[in-house]
C-alpha cells in the first residue's frame, strides 16, 4: 500500500451555463457588499470604512495570488488596531 497522498485535482473552470446560472448569485452578493459598506459609512464614518476596505482587499491579494507583500501590509494594519478598533 502506498502512503503518499495525492492533491486532489484542481476543479475545473466553470462552464458558461455554469457562470450564468450563478450571475444572480454574485450580484446579490455585490448588492449586500454595497449595503454593508454604506451602513458602515453611516454608522462608524469614512476612516472605519476605508480600513475595513484596505484589509479585504489586503486579504483577497493574499488568499487569491499569494501575494506576500499583502500578507505583509495585512498583518502590519491588523497589529496596529486598538482593542477597541477590532470590536
Amino acid at each position: 500500500m502506498n502512503d503518499t497522498a495525492h492533491p486532489a485535482p484542481a476543479p475545473a473552470s466553470p462552464t458558461p451555463a455554469e457562470s450564468d446560472k450563478d450571475a444572480p448569485l454574485r450580484e446579490d452578493i455585490r448588492h449586500l457588499g454595497r449595503i454593508l459598506g454604506d451602513t458602515v459609512r453611516a454608522q462608524e464614518g469614512e476612516a472605519v470604512f476605508e480600513r475595513i476596505e484596505h484589509i479585504r482587499q489586503s486579504s483577497i491579494r493574499f488568499r487569491r495570488d499569494d501575494d506576500l507583500e499583502a500578507r505583509r501590509e495585512l498583518e502590519a494594519t491588523l497589529d496596529a488596531l486598538s482593542r477597541d478598533q477590532t470590536l
